[in-house]
């Protein structure tokens, strides 16, 4: 949600002008929000969606679990094996991004973690990248940093709300128009696809 400054009638100069890291939104469209901020950790700017999805908590952690299922929904993702079950709650698996010329793929591992709320019918879900988790491969650019977090909660019974904030480093020399691609484009396909799924689970 964009923030603007808290008073307008104490500071009406500049009430309009976000806080530096406040959340700016970038693009609306089919009842998805894509927001970005200001990294100091990254050239790429962190992201935040927001969607509400037919369907159940349970259903959305099936798919977001499924990662070897990934490139079949999630932009770009060339590959996505699962490495590690290390419980019901927990796996590492790793991922190939691909990216248009004259970028180079990126690659990453992650440790992800889920955490349910049996109370409030609500779902975190946290991947963490994992840069020295095996060493990189040829003509692969390893992310440094990566976190993305997925917090789901129940609307009703046929609906959730699902926020997914992303803070990543993608490493290497990427020009701005590719950011960009995965700034706006990406999220958006991404998230669109996610609903087409949730609605054939809901039919």
């Amino acid at each position: 949600m964009k923030t603007f400054l808290l008073s307008l009638f104490l500071l009406p100069l500049v009430a309009s002008v976000p806080v530096k890291n406040d959340w700016v939104l970038k693009k609306e469209k089919d009842g998805i929000t894509i927001y970005s901020r200001h990294s100091d950790q990254s050239k790429f700017n962190d992201l935040r969606i927001e969607i509400d999805l037919p369907g159940t908590v349970s259903q959305i952690s099936s798919i977001l679990l499924d990662v070897e299922k990934y490139p079949q929904w999630a932009y770009a993702t060339k590959s996505s094996v699962l490495i590690k079950k290390i419980s019901e709650t927990e796996e590492i698996y790793y991922s190939e991004i691909g990216a248009p010329w004259p970028a180079s793929n990126r690659d990453f591992y992650a440790d992800m973690k889920v955490a349910i709320d049996d109370d409030s019918h609500s779902l975190t879900v946290t991947s963490v990248g994992m840069k020295d988790y095996h060493p990189e491969k040829k003509n692969l650019v390893r992310v440094p940093k990566s976190k993305a977090i997925w917090n789901i909660s129940t609307k009703s019974d046929k609906v959730i709300h699902l926020q997914y904030i992303l803070e990543v480093d993608p490493g290497g020399s990427i020009p701005a128009w590719i950011l960009n691609i995965f700034a706006v484009k990406g999220p958006l396909e991404t998230f669109e696809n996610l609903k087409k799924k949730m609605e054939l689970l809901n039919k």
